[in-house]
Formats: C-alpha cells, sequence, structure tokens
C-alpha cells in the first residue's frame, strides 16, 4: 500500500515519470540485452572454432580477447545503468517526502480511497482528525465516524466522484472520550479506469476546518445579533457597501419613509432607494450649527428626523435617522414661550411705568390725605375745647335749674324744659367724647394701662350706672357670674366696653324685656382667657345688617331704630378697645330673637397693645 500511496503521491504512472537531465546519454534495457546477445554469438563462434582446431593462435586470441574487453565494457555500461536509476530512485523518494512534509506541515492531511476494495488509506494526519493512527481502514468505518446528519452526504459525493472524479465534501466527526468535535473537508480527484467505467481510486488531502466553522458560527452569531440590535434601535438604519449598493436596513428606515419591501432587497443601488424615500420627506433643512454629515427632514407624516451619514472603513456609507419630532415640539413651545415672555417683559415694563406714576399719585394723594388727617385731628382738638366749655355751663346751669337749688322756678313746666336741656347736653357731651375716643383711636394716640382687674367689679359698677335707664324702660337687669381670675386690662377701656353694650341692649329690648351679663374662663389654643357676653331679648338684627355693624357710624335701618337716638359709634369704638386688649367681639343675633354681643379677654398680656392707627401708620 506504501508503494501505492507514493504513486499517488507522484500523481503520474511509472511510464510518465519524468527522467533525469544531465550529461550521461540514457541506455535502454532493450540495447543492453542486444549487446549481450552479439557477444555470446560471438562467444558461441569462438567456442566452436576453438573446438574445430583449424583457428590459429592469434584467430584464437582474437575471438577470446574480442568478447572479454566487450564484456567488460557492457559491465561498466549496466554499472552506469544501475547507478544512474538508483539517483531516479532516491530524487524521486525525496521528492515525495518533501511533499508529504509540506502538506503534513500545514495540517493537510493525505488519503486514497479505493473504490472497488472500499479501502481507505490515511496518512497521520488524516487518521489524527478521526481518532485513529495512520494505515489503512474500511470505508465503513469511515462513514461511522462520520456524524449521522453528514452520511448521505459522503456516499453522495463518492458515487459522484466515481463517476466524474470531483470529490468534494465537508462532514462533522463526534468527539471520542471529551474531545472536541472535528470538522473536515475532504477534497480529491479520482484516477485509474474501473472496468465498469469510471474511477477505481480517488486520492486527495483532509483539512481540519474547525476553527473556520467556529468561527463562522461566531461571525453568524454576531451578525444575528448585531440585525437583532439594529432592529431593536429606534433610530431608521441603513448600510451601503462601497460600490453604493444595499447591505441591510431596519424595519424603521421602511417605516420613516414608507418604503415597500420589494425596493430594499439586498443589493439594490443608492440612488433608486433614495428617489423613492424623498417622496416621503417634505422639507429639508442643514441641521442647526452647520454640522458635516447631519440635515433634519420634515416627513409628510408631520414626524421631524434629524439623518446622519457617515463613511466605514471599506468605503460604504451608513445612514442613520432618528425622530427628534419631541425636540421640534419643545423648540416651538420654546419659542411660544419666549415669544410670550418677551410680551410679559414689554407689558411689564409699561405696568412699571404706570405703577411709578401710580406711585408718585399715591404718594400725593397721601401725603394729602395725611394733612387732612391732621387737619382733622387739629379741628377736633380744637373743637373739643370749644364745644365742652359751653356744654359744661349749660349741663350745669340745667342741672341747678331742673333742681330749683336757688328756689322754685314757678310755672312747673320750667322744670321740665331744664332737664330735657340738661338731657340734650349731656347727649351731645356724650356724642364728642365718642368722636373724640375714635379719632384717638384712628391716630394710634390712645394709651391703655394694662393692670389686673376684676372683671365682676367693673361689670357690677357698670351695671350700677345703667339700672336706672333699665328700669325706666321696663327692663330686668341679671349679673351671672363665676369666680375668675384677674384679667390684664385697662380698667376703663373694659368699663366702657360693658356701658357700650349694656347701652345698645337697653336701647333695643322693648318693655319687658331682659338684659343678662354673664362671664366664664374657657382655654384657648393661645392661653386662657375670660369670655363676658351681653345677652338681650331684644328685636334682634339681620344677618345682613350683622355684617355692617362695628364700623363707625353704621346703624341698624330698621322702623325701631331710626326713633332712638344714637352716632354709630358705640360698636365701632367697643370693638377697637377689645381688639386693643388682644381680644375679639362676636355678634350673634336674629330677628326677634335677641342679641348676643360677647368679647373675650387674655389673661396675661404678652405684648403691647396694637393700636389700629400706629399699625396702619
Amino acid at each position: 500500500m506504501a508503494e501505492r500511496g507514493g504513486q499517488g503521491l507522484a500523481g503520474v504512472t511509472p511510464e510518465r515519470r519524468s527522467r533525469p537531465r544531465g550529461p550521461e546519454r540514457p541506455y535502454n534495457l532493450r540495447t543492453i540485452q542486444g549487446a549481450v546477445a552479439v557477444l555470446a554469438t560471438v562467444g558461441g563462434l569462438g567456442v566452436i572454432r576453438l573446438l574445430q582446431g583449424t583457428a590459429a593462435q592469434a584467430e584464437l586470441l582474437a575471438w577470446f580477447l574480442a568478447p572479454l574487453l566487450a564484456a567488460i565494457c557492457l559491465a561498466l555500461l549496466l554499472i552506469r545503468e544501475m547507478r544512474r536509476v538508483e539517483r531516479v530512485r532516491q530524487m524521486r523518494s525525496d521528492s515525495e517526502q518533501r511533499f508529504r512534509t509540506a502538506v503534513e506541515a500545514a495540517r493537510c492531511g493525505i488519503w486514497e480511497w479505493d473504490l472497488a476494495a472500499d479501502r481507505i488509506f490515511m496518512s497521520e494526519v488524516t487518521a489524527a482528525l478521526f481518532g485513529w493512527r495512520s494505515g489503512e481502514v474500511e470505508g465503513q468505518q469511515v462513514l461511522d465516524r462520520v456524524a449521522p446528519g453528514h452520511r448521505d452526504d459522503m456516499r453522495e459525493a463518492l458515487a459522484t466522484a466515481a463517476i466524474y472524479g470531483d470529490f468534494d465534501v465537508s462532514f462533522r466527526v463526534p468527539p471520542i472520550a471529551g474531545a472536541r468535535p472535528v470538522w473536515i473537508d475532504f477534497r480529491g480527484r479520482g484516477f485509474g479506469e474501473s472496468p465498469e467505467g469510471g474511477f477505481a481510486r480517488i486520492i486527495g488531502v483532509a483539512l481540519d476546518v474547525t476553527e473556520e466553522r467556529l468561527a463562522q458560527a461566531r461571525a453568524q452569531s454576531a451578525e444575528s445579533r448585531l440585525r437583532d440590535a439594529i432592529e431593536s434601535t429606534s433610530e431608521a438604519f441603513v448600510l451601503w457597501d462601497r460600490n453604493g449598493r444595499l447591505v441591510m436596513c431596519n424595519k424603521n428606515f421602511r417605516s420613516y419613509f414608507q418604503l415597500a419591501p420589494e425596493i430594499l432587497k439586498t443589493g439594490v443601488g443608492r440612488e433608486q432607494v433614495e428617489r423613492s424615500a424623498r417622496l416621503a420627506i417634505r422639507q429639508e433643512y442643514p441641521a442647526p450649527g452647520g454640522r458635516r454629515g447631519v440635515r433634519e427632514a420634515e416627513l409628510a407624516d408631520g414626524r421631524w428626523v434629524q439623518i446622519s451619514e457617515r463613511p466605514t472603513s471599506e468605503g460604504g456609507l451608513v445612514v442613520t435617522a432618528a425622530d427628534i419630532t419631541v425636540l421640534k415640539t419643545q423648540e416651538e413651545a420654546r419659542r411660544i414661550k419666549e415669544e410670550e415672555l418677551r410680551r410679559a417683559v414689554t407689558n411689564l415694563e409699561l405696568s412699571q411705568e404706570q405703577l411709578s406714576e401710580l406711585a408718585r399719585k399715591y404718594e400725593a394723594e397721601k401725603i394729602r390725605a395725611e394733612a387732612a388727617n391732621q387737619a382733622k385731628s387739629d379741628f377736633l382738638a380744637n373743637m373739643s375745647h370749644e364745644l365742652r366749655t359751653p356744654l359744661n355751663a349749660i349741663n350745669g346751669f340745667s342741672e341747678i335749674m331742673s333742681g330749683e337749688l336757688f328756689g322754685p322756678l314757678g310755672d312747673a313746666r320750667y322744670r321740665d324744659y331744664s332737664k330735657d336741656i340738661l338731657s340734650s347736653g349731656q347727649h351731645l357731651l356724650a356724642l364728642i367724647n365718642d368722636i373724640l375716643d375714635m379719632a384717638k383711636i384712628e391716630a394710634g394716640k390712645l394709651n391703655l394701662r394694662f393692670e389686673p382687674i376684676c372683671v365682676e367689679e367693673i361689670a357690677e359698677d357698670a351695671i350700677r350706672l345703667v339700672r336706672n335707664r333699665a328700669e325706666s324702660a321696663g327692663l330686668s337687669l341679671v349679673l351671672d357670674f363665676v369666680d375668675l381670675p384677674d384679667v390684664e386690662a385697662d380698667h376703663r377701656a373694659v368699663k366702657q366696653i360693658l356701658l357700650n353694650l349694656l347701652s345698645n341692649a337697653i336701647k333695643f329690648t322693648p318693655r319687658g324685656g331682659k338684659v343678662t351679663v354673664a362671664a366664664e374662663l374657657r382655654d384657648d389654643p393661645l392661653g386662657q382667657r375670660v369670655k363676658v357676653s351681653v345677652q338681650d331679648t331684644g328685636i334682634g338684627i339681620s344677618a345682613a345688617d350683622l355684617e355692617r355693624l362695628a364700623r363707625p357710624f353704621e346703624q341698624v335701618e330698621s322702623q325701631h331704630s331710626k326713633t332712638t337716638q344714637g352716632t354709630g359709634l358705640g360698636l365701632a369704638l367697643t370693638k377697637s378697645l377689645v381688639e386693643m386688649h388682644g381680644g375679639l367681639l362676636d355678634l350673634k343675633s336674629a330677628p326677634g330673637q335677641g342679641t348676643t354681643a360677647s368679647f373675650a379677654l387674655p389673661l396675661r398680656q404678652s405684648r403691647p397693645s396694637a393700636l389700629p392707627g400706629a399699625a396702619a401708620a
């Protein structure tokens, strides 16, 4: 088999092998055989002449020397021919050895398949690929080592090679004892005629393509991952080769530019695709900043995309299109906001000018108002002296006359007239005092003196002062107090508050009614407070009128109140004095159900009294 393998490696038959070239003339075996026959004939004739005894001695010597010399020459020729043949054989062996070494050094195995005997010879490299040692094996053994899925391909390739001579098949060899699987390429050509026709043998090489297959699998996997990544990206993507032919694109590219699938076939020209894509573009603009290879386009469906073109290292082109509709919408909204802001700034500047003008006018009006208020205060201060002096005289003389201190007046009507004069003078004096007190409060010039006081004692004094008036009106006064602690307050102000509330209750309560003064200690989120209330069974006040009360010169507009004297300053003074103590005046009433006026005073004053006028100043 080795001899046969050597013949296969040479790739030629013995008759076609090349002969050495050199100065020696090649000799043919038939020529040597003819020379030997002639030498034998001459030697035979010499023996016959020797046996006849007729030849001379010189002739005999010639008959013997000539064949001897010819034999010597022939022997030399044979030796020379044998050396030449040995050299040719050695050259052939060296050539085969170099070829084998070169092939096996490249990890390329050699094999020869005898189709008639179904046996295959394998070199060491080829056998190692199957996990065997070099030598001959049965063809079925080789098929058994091939992966089941590739055996039919092997049989078909053998049948084709037996007829046409070309043999090329790739198959996988399963691993043995934990080794890795191997991919092998068998490539060969048929030689030797078969009795049935075709080729009797196939000789070729075996290549280990495992790494190539693994690299191909990794490349396919990487390409698959790349395609998945490109398909999953939100941008449109398209790749062109160096000749402007389509390599790949994703679904977003088809969707953005409304391209039919039959247009985007691999290998189609770029101009054809871009011509169809331009139909979906309404308008294009250069990218902001003048970036090279970047532009913005508005699509027919209203979306905006930013198209970027970048060359590849192989001379191709990558084109991406990102959806920037949201950015464009934000830019438009920002532009509108900026315009609105500019208009607002302009309006603010105009308003600022108007406000400045109004401020100047307000300052002038404020100065005039303060001057008028000062003039009013001065007028009230002057009038208080001018009015009180004659009123004191009127009240004093009328009181003397009504009391007839210097004797009878004569007619009884004089006494009644003097009483009316005294009542009117006292009412006018009270009116002037109320107006002056309200003016002091508004000017912030009314000072309170806080000291511990007994609210019950002050209430008793106030009831004592109005009791005669209540009895004259047919009303009963009730004092309902419990044990209360002393309160830090102004004695005169609290007494005035109670007198104002009692006066209003007596004034608006019909004959036979009742006025009750009550007090209690209550817990407040800001501390303990004493709540004092004045409750009557009078005519009551409507909800609409309650909103107007406690304002200066406000009165309840009813038929009954129109016949009652009053300036409407009592509740306003009361409310201001209560607030100066840190309290709150509360009015509750309903028509025909009476009125309850209450106020709560803190037990301790935590800060100086805040005057309304001072606060306004």
